[in-house]
């Protein structure tokens, strides 16, 4: 082999291993694959209004499948199920956000570490809303970005496009739901009456959960109708959801 064709076999090696290097970094923050999806024996639907599929946002060239690999926690990380962590779904979803944003990519959070978490959240939001039971998307907000170094906002109106944009460029979203409308057979009967879970992907037919609500929440599979139609922010007036304040909250760092 001449001196010109050793060069050129040494440029396509290390051009090689640069793709390799590339590939690897993409994929520990999300897979457009799906190859660690669990086999779904259900996922609730209840269409009772026709959701929005598309947004009046810019549309990425959305894949297929995607799905964010955002480690899980319940909201009762021993299944301590008290008051407080009854009502620590905002709470579980804000640590299992911060964990994916610091390059936590385990399935599961260590219980320890989770359950401080909520305790310092619960507490931050006693001495600054004066209750921490219930708090809307508002407040959930600024929860995250008091207590996290991430950004968080509210999107109204939410589409199933929108919620595939938002995770297209790594972003997470947080839904909040009336639980008693989602038909998950892991909760206590009748199920909460306000609720909270992320989004962590999507195929062609389910929106990909991390549901804090079960032991069984771990890529937890919804239809976006059903998700859409139980969407509502919490109403402290009447300490119930409302579901014409459809709304979404987006997190990133």
């Amino acid at each position: 082999m001449n001196f010109s064709l050793k060069k050129i076999s040494l440029i396509t090696f290390l051009a090689l291993i640069a793709a390799v290097a590339a590939v690897v970094f993409i994929n520990r923050q999300y897979s457009i694959a799906t190859p660690d999806f669990p086999d779904y024996s259900h996922a609730p639907v209840s269409d009772t209004n026709t959701p929005p599929a598309t947004s009046t946002t810019t549309t990425y060239n959305l894949p297929p499948t995607l799905l964010l690999k955002v480690p899980f926690t319940t909201q009762a990380p021993f299944s301590n199920w008290d008051k407080i962590h009854n009502e620590d779904c905002e709470e579980a979803s804000a640590v299992m956000a911060n964990a994916y944003f610091n390059g936590s990519y385990v399935a599961k959070l260590d219980p320890n570490y989770v359950d401080g978490q909520l305790t310092n959240l619960t507490n931050w939001e006693m001495q600054n809303f004066g209750y921490n039971l219930d708090i809307n998307s508002q407040e959930t907000v600024k929860m995250i970005e008091a207590n996290y170094n991430l950004h968080a906002r509210v999107v109204n109106n939410l589409s199933q496009d929108d919620i595939k944009n938002e995770l297209r460029q790594n972003h997470l979203v947080l839904i909040p739901v009336n639980g008693q409308m989602i038909g998950n057979p892991n909760y206590k009967r009748p199920g909460p009456i306000y609720h909270m879970l992320v989004v962590r992907g999507y195929t062609p037919s389910s929106i990909i959960t991390n549901d804090p609500g079960t032991r069984n929440g771990l890529n937890y599979p919804y239809s976006f109708s059903t998700l859409y139609n139980a969407n509502g922010n919490y109403d402290h007036s009447t300490n119930k959801v409302n579901l014409n304040d459809k709304n979404m909250i987006v997190v990133w760092k």
